[in-house]
C-alpha cells in the first residue's frame, strides 16, 4: 500500500532491492513470463524515476513531493488494470506527464521552427545526443544554475522532450509514443529546444539576471 511519507524527496536507485523476477517484470512486462508483482513493489522500484521527473518539469523538488505522491496514487489505481503491454516506466512517465500537466502552471506555448522539406536523417542527427561535444555536456550539467533557468524558460511543448531525452535518456520514437505525437513533430521540437537552451545560455539571458 502506498503511504503518504514514501512520496518525499528521491530515494535510492531505480529496481534497488527488488527480486531478479520482479526486475525482469518491470524491465519487459508480459513479455518476461514472469509473475506481475505487487504495486509497492512496482513503486519502490520506479518512484525515482517518477520523482526525478515531476522535479524537472515543474522545476520544483518541493512541487515534485505532492505532484509524485498524486502520480503514486492514480498509478495505485491503475494498476490492477496495467497489463504490461507496454513499459511500465513509460506507463508511469505518461501519468507523471498528465499530472504536471494539471497542476504546474503552463510556459507560454509557441510554434517551432518549421522543418518542412528537412531531411529527416539530417534533422535526426542533429537532435542525437552527441556525448563528446562540449554542448551536450553542458545541457546535461543540470545542476548549474544557470543550465536549470535556461531550460525552465523554455515552453512546456520544447522543454518536456528535451528532458525526456536529455535527462530520461528516451529514444525520439520513445519520446513521440509517450507524448503521442508524430515523430517529426517531437524531432522538431527537440531541434528548436537545443538550439533555444544553448542561445541562451551563451547569451547570458537566463531568467532571473536582471533581478
Amino acid at each position: 500500500m502506498l503511504k503518504a511519507e514514501e512520496s518525499c524527496g528521491p530515494p535510492g536507485p531505480a529496481h534497488g532491492g527488488v527480486t531478479r523476477e520482479a526486475a525482469d517484470w518491470l524491465h519487459w512486462g508480459r513479455r518476461a513470463r514472469a509473475a506481475k508483482p505487487p504495486f509497492d513493489v512496482v513503486w519502490q522500484a520506479q518512484r525515482p524515476r517518477v520523482w526525478a521527473l515531476a522535479a524537472r518539469l515543474a522545476g520544483s523538488a518541493d512541487a515534485a513531493d505532492d505532484l509524485t505522491q498524486e502520480v503514486g496514487v492514480r498509478a495505485l489505481q491503475g494498476y490492477p488494470a496495467f497489463r504490461g503491454d507496454s513499459d511500465v516506466t513509460t506507463w508511469l512517465y505518461r501519468i507523471t506527464l498528465n499530472v504536471v500537466r494539471r497542476h504546474a502552471p503552463r510556459r507560454p506555448a509557441e510554434t517551432p521552427s518549421s522543418t518542412d522539406g528537412e531531411d529527416g536523417g539530417a534533422l535526426l542527427a542533429a537532435v542525437a545526443p552527441r556525448e563528446d561535444q562540449p554542448e551536450e555536456r553542458l545541457l546535461r550539467a543540470e545542476g548549474i544554475p544557470d543550465v536549470r533557468r535556461a531550460l525552465d524558460a523554455l515552453p512546456d511543448e520544447l522543454r518536456t522532450p528535451l528532458v525526456l531525452q536529455v535527462y530520461e535518456e528516451l529514444k525520439c520514437r520513445e519520446i513521440a509514443d509517450l507524448l503521442e505525437l508524430p515523430l517529426g513533430t517531437v524531432l522538431s521540437r527537440l531541434h528548436t529546444a537545443r538550439k533555444r537552451l544553448l542561445t541562451i545560455l551563451s547569451e547570458g539571458n537566463t531568467p532571473g539576471d536582471a533581478l
